[in-house]
């Protein structure tokens, strides 16, 4: 129980990676704020979940293409009066299109939602943040490498990272520490929207080094990590998890 009367905020917790940060940190005994913005009824059986778990759970529904509900949503936490301990930026959207195919709209939305919406959220949210807390922003290897129909994403997530870099330089003075990991391609409800499918698979199925399936308790592990004291000297960084896929050349 080591995250006891601490407090998680994590964008896009009602599935995927999101669901799973919030499982590894509410058995730690960390209280858990999370956001989705579709099912209600996801949300509502996860919540009930994790209070099965002894923690207190809220769940919110946040729109992060809309500033301002941003600004709203950080109004409603802030009114709590409680302190958050660690934010994960983990929630993403975007268009499947190549940089031909895309447009203004496609690129407007993606990058709101994977890089302006964090970087609104961080800013707001580290207000009420005490020393030693964490912000960890999710990103993935499509910032620097090349996938097709990648192409808003893979950008955004660039910028992501790069915002990663500017707050920690900015909040370290605060205490509070920013990092991102970049995890790379697992098998979640999000993968299902790729165009090139059979590609994906491919991905997918190929052995990487560790000769393990990569997970997303595997990410969850790794942001649970940079959470843990042991950890206050990491400023900045990005953390591959990719069970070392990426080593290979093809």
């Amino acid at each position: 129980m080591i995250f006891k009367n601490k407090t998680l905020l994590v964008t896009g917790g009602s599935r995927g990676i999101g669901k799973k940060i919030c499982y590894e940190f509410a058995q730690k005994g960390c209280d858990v704020i999370f956001t989705y913005v579709r099912s209600s009824t996801e949300a509502k059986k996860l919540e009930n979940d994790l209070k099965g778990l002894g923690v207190n759970v809220i769940s919110k529904k946040l729109n992060l293409n809309s500033t301002g509900d941003i600004n709203k949503f950080s109004n409603d936490i802030k009114k709590l009066n409680i302190k958050i301990n660690f934010l994960i930026n983990n929630a993403a959207s975007g268009v499947m299109k190549n940089s031909i195919d895309s447009t203004e709209k496609h690129w407007d939305w993606t990058m709101q939602i994977n890089a302006k919406g964090p970087w609104i959220l961080s800013k707001e949210i580290s207000e009420i943040m005490p020393k030693n807390s964490r912000i960890i922003n999710i990103s993935s290897p499509g910032s620097t490498k090349v996938l097709r129909n990648y192409f808003s994403i893979g950008v955004s997530k660039a910028a992501l990272e790069s915002i990663t870099r500017y707050m920690a330089y900015d909040l370290a003075p605060k205490g509070i520490t920013v990092n991102s990991i970049s995890a790379s391609m697992i098998e979640t409800d999000a993968i299902k929207h790729f165009p090139n499918q059979s590609e994906i698979k491919k991905i997918l199925d190929r052995e990487n080094p560790s000769q393990k399936k990569l997970l997303s308790e595997h990410i969850a592990k790794a942001a649970l990590m940079l959470c843990t004291e042991e950890s206050e000297m990491i400023i900045g960084q990005n953390i591959l998890v990719d069970g070392g896929d990426t080593l290979l050349l093809s």
